[in-house]
């Protein structure tokens, strides 16, 4: 779903809202899942703490590009914030901002919503089609492990 300036992919994940959350904190669990396919990440870095950076160097098949932000929100197991700027972007654009909430679902599951704001609009449709990628990846690392 998107609005005029606005991503929003909502996705039941199969763990507790605290373990979806902490996967969003931890750097070797992000390289795993974090870029839609066939983009990779090639180092990720970040400071879990409001006003700590975020930094993803990928590689999306020979295009390098970095996506940066900044902590915002930090509230476990409900809810982060940070911004997001990519170097691919045009230098007029702003850093957007991205929303993640967890919502228990049932007994052992949660309802994930990524809601990606502040986009100009030539880029919401590929960041909705970007974050529906993220939230598949991340739903599959999630099978692979033991999370309850």
């Amino acid at each position: 779903m998107t609005d005029a300036l606005t991503a929003v992919v909502r996705r039941v994940m199969p763990a507790r809202p605290e373990r979806v959350y902490d996967e969003w904190l931890d750097p070797d669990a992000l390289v795993d899942w974090m870029c839609p396919r066939p983009a990779f990440a090639t180092a990720i870095s970040l400071d879990a703490r409001v006003g700590g950076e975020v930094r993803i160097d990928i590689d999306d098949l020979g295009t390098l590009m970095t996506v940066s932000g900044r902590y915002l929100e930090l509230r476990r197991p409900d809810r982060l914030r940070f911004t997001w700027h990519c170097t691919t972007w045009p230098p007029e654009y702003a850093a957007s901002v991205v929303t993640v909430t967890f919502e228990p679902h049932g007994g052992e599951e949660t309802l994930m919503t990524i809601s990606h704001e502040r986009l100009e609009a030539p880029l919401v449709d590929q960041h909705h089609r970007g974050w529906l990628a993220i939230a598949t990846q991340l739903e599959s690392a999630l099978r692979r492990g033991s999370v309850q």
